[in-house]
């Protein structure tokens, strides 16, 4: 279970070459909220969390003493501005998809919608 746990949290940090991401460090405090459905029955908190529950279940993070997350809400961003900066840059993104798979396909080919799309 440890190696699951490395690998979305060290593991992950290293794939994106980052060394001051990943780790748990003194003044930093993660609290997991059990009652979410994800993590029930709590017979194995851990493993429950990393393979299913996920972000659902993190109630309170405090990062280097300083609280960032507040009863399951990120309070270091703004969703909605977030939101519309993934708004405005998903069609440039869906325009340069071609150019990085390897044959040369829309991103409509490689992952077609589920329903039609009505624009």
């Amino acid at each position: 279970m440890s190696n699951i746990l490395d690998a979305a949290t060290i593991g992950g940090a290293n794939a994106l070459a980052r060394d001051d991401l990943g780790r748990i460090a003194t003044n930093d405090l993660v609290l997991v909220d059990l009652t979410v459905p994800h993590l029930r029955p709590v017979r194995d908190p851990l493993r429950s969390f990393v393979c299913y529950a996920a972000d659902r279940a993190v109630r309170d993070v405090f990062v280097d003493g300083r609280q960032v997350v507040a009863d399951h809400k990120v309070l270091t961003r703004d969703h909605d501005d977030a939101a519309e900066g993934l708004r405005d840059a998903q069609p440039r993104l869906m325009e340069r998809v071609c150019g990085r798979d390897y044959r040369g396909r829309r991103a409509e080919e490689i992952s077609p919608p589920s329903l039609p799309i009505l624009e």
